[in-house]
């Protein structure tokens, strides 16, 4: 099911980029050819680790992904969603922050795979998780600085990056919670 999963969404998002990158060739805006290359790249991580043998992420999670790099490349960016609602930034950070708790909690899981050592207290759980979260929005804002510094992006500001990096801790506080939670019903490994 897993492979299927990454297959299928994989081709997807890939055939979605390489139009979208035909449709903005034939209307002259060929200078997108490196974002088109990054957002193909970022739909080929899941691929990477099928063809590893290596898929620790189950289904929901790896759909997730997809929805989260459709929602923030093709929507934000493409259609530009970004530039004609302000929340839509904000709120694909809090959905990643979000997302990317809940990587950690499958991680931990990973790493953890006997149940009787997964006995530690809740509140390392909740930093691991958050902790976690909080990397990838900073590793996040690095990428978006670095695009900027290149020319790619529009330089952000201050308070965008503020902005990006508080609603990250949003969503990493609200999915670490919920992991805690979970966790104290029995079901960390239903993620």
């Amino acid at each position: 099911m897993r492979r299927k999963t990454i297959i299928i969404f994989s081709t997807a998002y890939v055939l979605l980029m390489a139009i979208t990158f035909i449709i903005q060739h034939m209307n002259g805006d060929a200078s997108k050819w490196t974002d088109t290359l990054g957002r193909v790249s970022a739909s080929l991580l899941p691929l990477l680790l099928l063809f590893m043998k290596r898929i620790p992420f189950p289904v929901p999670l790896i759909i997730s992904y997809y929805l989260l790099i459709f929602c923030t490349f093709y929507l934000g960016a493409t259609i530009r969603l970004y530039d004609k609602f302000k929340w839509w930034d904000t709120g694909t950070h809090v959905i990643g922050g979000i997302f990317m708790s809940y990587v950690a909690a499958t991680l931990y899981k990973i790493m953890v795979p006997n149940p009787e050592d997964q006995k530690i207290p809740a509140w390392l759980l909740f930093l691991f998780a958050l902790s976690f979260s909080m990397f990838a929005s900073v590793m996040w804002e690095v990428v978006e600085f670095a695009a900027s510094e290149m020319g790619k992006l529009e330089a952000d500001s201050q308070k965008d990056t503020m902005t990006d990096l508080i609603a990250g801790l949003v969503g990493g506080v609200i999915a670490a919670i919920l992991i805690v939670i979970t966790r104290k019903k029995g079901n960390l490994n239903d993620h």
